[in-house]
């Protein structure tokens, strides 16, 4: 479970805002817009967790989408005993707070930034944002140093060019970013998604083998897209061969994976 061994990443209810002036807004940077969220916090006016948050313009004309609020999923019981966002109580209680700071965050923007001034909230996302539950040990467990040094494998089933963008929980209001060299990308390997204790078992999406600094980077939409595009190939080739995932010929597997318009490598 992310935050028992690990830490654990924070999550988000995203918000969208209409009757926005786009091009008042683009007066300001996004570092001017983080440094008003740092004096609107420090007034005692506003209760903002997240200092750096983003509003990104959409193709509808006046509206925005904003990724800013944090709230911390991991909740240490009395007795010791841990709890994330796969237990359901927990799981209630971020959903009411994301509700609760996304109107705040509203708020502020309609108060103090440039453009919003004639603002309104007009929808929150239907379900709050979770980063990171389980991560499931696999054949590799994929780690940090991999994803710095854009590491390639054998049995890679995608790429990924993301950063490591950790929204981490407990102390401190920001997100750390590391980033691949210029033009690079990691491999996932095959083995990341064959859960390493099962025959026949695959995983794709953020549950895949990962340290949580790796997962923070290769947990992205695109990413999961290519996790379950692999996982699918390779379930059905398994199934021709008597269900063994492991009996797959991974040459076959990437060969198909490419037909299928997979990109694998770089070059």
């Amino acid at each position: 479970l992310a935050g028992e061994i690990d830490p654990a990443q924070t999550l988000t209810t995203t918000f969208r805002m209409v009757n926005v002036d786009h091009g008042a807004r683009k007066t300001i940077t996004k570092d001017e817009m983080h440094a008003l969220m740092e004096e609107a916090a420090a007034s005692g006016e506003y209760d903002l967790p997240r200092r750096e948050g983003s509003d990104h313009i959409t193709p509808i004309d006046g509206m925005t989408a904003t990724v800013m609020t944090r709230i911390d999923q991991v909740r240490p019981d009395a007795d010791g005993s841990f709890r994330n966002a796969t237990d359901p109580e927990v799981l209630t209680r971020v959903e009411i707070e994301g509700r609760r700071q996304a109107l705040e965050y509203a708020r502020f923007l309609i108060d103090r930034v440039p453009g919003y001034g004639q603002a309104r909230l007009v929808a929150l996302s239907s379900q709050i944002g979770l980063r990171e539950t389980r991560r499931v040990y696999g054949d590799y467990r994929i780690t940090r140093d991999d994803v710095l040094a854009a590491r390639q494998f054998d049995d890679q089933i995608g790429l990924c060019g993301a950063p490591i963008e950790d929204h981490h929980g407990g102390e401190g209001t920001g997100t750390t970013w590391e980033y691949l060299p210029e033009g690079s990308a990691v491999g996932i390997p095959l083995r990341t998604l064959i859960a390493s204790d099962s025959v026949n078992t695959l995983m794709a999406g953020r549950c895949f083998s990962a340290t949580h600094d790796a997962q923070a980077s290769i947990r992205s939409m695109a990413q999961c897209m290519a996790m379950g595009q692999a996982s699918g190939t390779a379930a059905a080739m398994a199934a021709a061969v008597g269900g063994d995932v492991r009996a797959v010929d991974v040459a076959d597997l990437r060969d198909q994976l490419r037909k299928d318009g997979a990109t694998l490598e770089l070059a």
